[in-house]
Formats: C-alpha cells, structure tokens, sequence
C-alpha cells in the first residue's frame, strides 16, 4: 500500500478516550452549556458521544449556535472548516489539531502532526487528500 506509513489508524478506544477527556475539560471550563453540535461529517458521531457522556441535548442545526453551544470536530487540520464556525462564539474541541490549523480549537486532544489520521468511521483506503480539495 502506497502511502500506508503515512497514516495513522485511529481506534474506537482512542476516540472514547479523547471524548471522555473533551468531557472532563467542559466541564472544568464551570461554563453552562445548552447543548452539542457536531461539524458534518467527521463531528457528527463525536458529537453524540459527547452529548451522552455530558448529558446535554444534540444541537441539529447552525441557527441554534451560539456562545452556549459547544461545537465538536474530529480535526482542526487547515482550519478552514472552522473558519464558518467563528461568528457564533462557541466552544470548540476536537480530538486531533495540526499546528498550522488558522483556527484554534478552545480545547483539542491530541497533535495530528504530519501524519493522515484515518479514524474508525472512514474507509482504511481513503485517499491522502480531502474530497473538497480534489
């Protein structure tokens, strides 16, 4: 496999362990947060594990954002996703952040590095390159 050194293979262990340690730091931050809204695609699965492990509801839609909402997603690679997400001052986590990322999550788990991070919701031969930039 081309290219198979380097990718990193997330588990489903890591990702529970990364969601249970965004958890613990919510709820450190003392804030009173309404709910969870989880960035399509990558943010959506995260985002219920996390409504769960907090008890709070599932935000389903942007018009609701606000500086009450947390807003989960797997990646702040570029940040370019993020980047729509600033006007509505939400708390921002995700489990892996790239240095070079425009926006900073308020609160990420892990450093991506320089390495394609393949989590367990993705096919094991996805490609290098993100489909909006082919």
């Amino acid at each position: 496999y081309k290219g198979l050194e380097m990718k990193e293979f997330v588990s489903w262990n890591v990702i529970d362990e990364a969601v249970t340690d965004i958890a613990f730091n919510i709820k450190n931050t003392n804030k009173d947060f309404k709910g969870v809204y989880g960035i399509p695609r990558g943010g959506l699965i995260l985002a219920v594990m996390l409504s769960h492990k907090l008890d709070l509801p599932l935000i389903m839609s942007k018009d609701e954002l606000d500086e009450s909402s947390i807003i989960i997603d797997d990646i702040a690679d570029t940040g370019k996703t993020l980047l729509d997400f600033t006007e509505y001052e939400s708390y921002v986590v995700t489990i892996h952040e790239h240095e070079q990322s425009l926006i900073k999550p308020d609160y990420s788990v892990l450093d991506k590095g320089d390495k394609w991070i393949v989590y367990p919701w993705e096919t094991e031969d996805s490609e290098e390159i993100q489909d909006y930039l082919k």
